[in-house]
């Protein structure tokens, strides 16, 4: 009987990861003995034939044949897709290593604006200094878009306030939320000597977050336990927009500050808004609420690259 001839084959071509693996290493070491005994996991001779076979078969091509010396040469078209393959698999054990290490891959981080300049960023800077090969992803989104994103996979870590994380979702505390009461440059509150009085803040016209958020719930019963009755006469669904309607004139907004070590009491911003810091007012209030990492399983279940950016987290 004749050698066994491949036979050209219809699109799709049915060909194997584990196919063109096998035909590498063969190919790399001239034959199929010395391949199998290199192969990076057990494998037989027969096998390495198989898989060879069956790849041949499927691309319609002989890919290698006899030589000299009792070893396998590649045919053209066996040189071709040898060229295109070697890359891939040389790189292969390297890429793994490198993933299975958290020295590189992706990292997804969601985040509402409060928290970028002072937390996440250095933050980043620091998972950068010591993964460089580790492209950082970073996605400014509302609370609620946030907790969706994260269930769905499509972010690694979320940084934002943990009474906003959704039920059942570990996290990782980082800090804590603050007061301030943001003022146009124009508003007459901007002439006054802090600290402020409640009566000073009592029915005061405001900007608030937007109905049906979660901080504007937050702030409405903070707000009943204290006894102020602010007056909402412009909402916005996050705090860079209501910083942009202080800034125009509309009216102050009571906004969440991060607590950095000793805050100024009044602080004037250079396009003339001022900022009074109520950090005490809400402590005896309800408490300092605490920001941090919303995890996408259990800390103790964490691996790789995710495990070691939270580490990262705990120490920057």
């Amino acid at each position: 009987m004749g050698e066994e001839k491949p036979t050209p084959v219809d699109a799709p071509i049915g060909v194997r990861l584990h196919q063109l693996e096998g035909f590498f290493h063969v190919a790399l070491h001239e034959g199929f003995t010395r391949a199998a005994e290199r192969f990076p996991y057990p494998i037989t001779e027969p096998a390495l034939h198989q898989q060879v076979r069956k790849l041949e078969r499927a691309l319609g091509v002989k890919l290698l044949v006899k030589g000299p010396k009792r070893r396998m040469v590649l045919t053209p078209p066996g040189r071709s897709l040898f060229r295109f393959v070697r890359p891939y698999f040389e790189r292969l054990p390297g890429v793994l290593r490198g993933v299975a290490g958290g020295e590189l891959g992706e990292l997804s981080v969601g985040t509402e604006p409060l928290y970028v300049a002072d937390v996440v960023a250095p933050w980043l800077a620091a998972i950068r200094e010591r993964h460089p090969q580790v492209e950082l992803l970073l996605h400014e989104l509302e609370p609620l878009e946030l907790a969706k994103a994260l269930d769905e996979g499509r972010l690694d870590l979320v940084v934002a306030l943990l009474v906003d994380a959704p039920p059942g979702v570990e996290t990782v505390e980082l800090g804590q939320v603050g007061l301030e009461l943001f003022v146009p440059a124009k508003h007459p509150l901007a002439k006054k000597r802090p600290p402020l009085k409640p009566s000073q803040l009592s029915e005061l016209e405001v900007v608030v977050y937007a109905p049906g958020t979660v901080a504007r719930g937050w702030g409405d019963r903070a707000f009943a336990d204290a006894g102020l009755n602010p007056i909402p006469v412009a909402s916005a669904s996050s705090a860079g927009a209501m910083r942009s309607l202080v800034r125009a004139g509309v009216a102050p907004a009571f906004l969440p500050a991060l607590i950095n070590g000793k805050r100024p009491r009044k602080r004037t911003h250079p396009d003339g808004c001022v900022s009074f810091d109520l950090t005490s007012v809400l402590a005896k209030m309800s408490g300092l609420p605490g920001y941090g990492l919303w995890l996408p399983e259990p800390a103790a279940e964490l691996e790789g690259l995710v495990a070691a950016a939270v580490e990262l987290a705990r120490a920057t």
